[in-house]
């Protein structure tokens, strides 16, 4: 039985298993969005887990792999950012509880070990070891020194601004998202001397297009982002205009897909998704990588087949 760790609202978890039901793959899906846990029972006694979910129980023996969609708690936003002392307290007991969970199934397979892949998501450790496998990046800066990040930016000319941690902020009663912009020297006019976060700063490179690129075990699904197309998503796809950013299956250069492998093994994740930009002397280069990053809208306009790879992924652990 495959274990499916999730939310209900979770599309691309809906999506794979209605296929895996096409299937007759046995799974069980453990719901991590606040009103799903608040209809759970769970015991643990005398080393042995208990689980019932809305009704139905989940069996960890009958457990023989992991699909890791979600590892925590989910919350959304409006339960961000109205959380009493009661709902701090039950969120944080059931972090340290679903730990405790993670931790009798560790030597089961993992798509990704939970442990692993929240290592995987520091951009820190994602930029030694591009640079150890030989990927090019940016050259980047993270600063909050007004000096250092100036300097950088007369060197660049213009930088682009990012996030080591991608959230969404309320401001006005409307929740909006932090995306990467491009910045000049007259931007850190208001940066201050003391008291700033951290910033990182990477040289702005002039993209011919984007690629996500989509690592499932061995297999690669590589799509090319027309993102240039559109102002909109000039700076970051991410501000997503669909309609006029065209989307392609491409073949990546041999050493690009070797380097890839590479990062993935070293990362210890069978599943990820990468960024890249393609510079306008067809130069690759990487961004970042998520190890639970989102693959729906990709194969819904290129029809590559993401999701059966990561159903063979499954069939392949049930049967070994």
């Amino acid at each position: 039985m495959v274990l499916i760790l999730t939310d209900k609202n979770d599309a691309h978890a809906n999506y794979v298993i209605e296929k895996m039901k096409s299937e007759n793959l046995a799974f069980c899906r453990f719901n991590l969005d606040v009103e799903s846990l608040k209809n759970t029972i769970v015991t643990y006694q005398n080393g042995t887990w208990s689980l019932q979910q809305n009704g139905k129980e989940i069996v960890p023996p009958t457990i023989k792999c992991i699909w890791n969609r979600r590892t925590f708690v989910e919350l959304l936003l409006d339960e961000e950012y109205n959380q009493t002392i009661d709902f701090k307290l039950w969120k944080n007991e059931w972090n340290k509880t679903l730990l405790g969970i993670y931790s009798s199934l560790r030597h089961l397979e993992w798509l990704n070990p939970w442990r692993k892949s929240y290592e995987a998501e520091n951009k820190y450790l994602q930029m030694e070891i591009a640079l150890k496998n030989n990927l090019a990046i940016p050259p980047t800066i993270v600063t909050n020194n007004k000096s250092e990040a100036l300097n950088f930016t007369r060197i660049h000319t213009h930088v682009a601004l990012k996030l080591m941690h991608q959230d969404f902020y309320k401001q006005d009663s409307v929740y909006k998202g932090l995306y990467v912009n491009k910045l000049a020297e007259k931007d850190f006019e208001n940066f201050s001397e003391l008291e700033e976060n951290p910033v990182v700063l990477q040289q702005y490179i002039e993209k011919d297009f984007e690629v996500r690129y989509t690592v499932v075990g061995r297999k690669h699904f590589v799509c090319k982002i027309e993102s240039q197309k559109s102002l909109q998503t000039s700076i970051d796809w991410r501000r997503y205009d669909i309609p006029n950013t065209p989307h392609y299956v491409i073949v990546p250069p041999e050493e690009i897909t070797h380097k890839v492998g590479a990062l993935m093994k070293d990362l210890g994740i069978e599943y990820g998704a990468l960024d890249f930009i393609v510079d306008k002397s067809k130069n690759w280069v990487f961004l970042e990588v998520n190890s639970m990053g989102q693959f729906l809208w990709i194969e819904d306009l290129t029809g590559l087949q993401i999701a059966n790879e990561i159903i063979n992924w499954m069939k392949s652990k049930l049967i070994a």
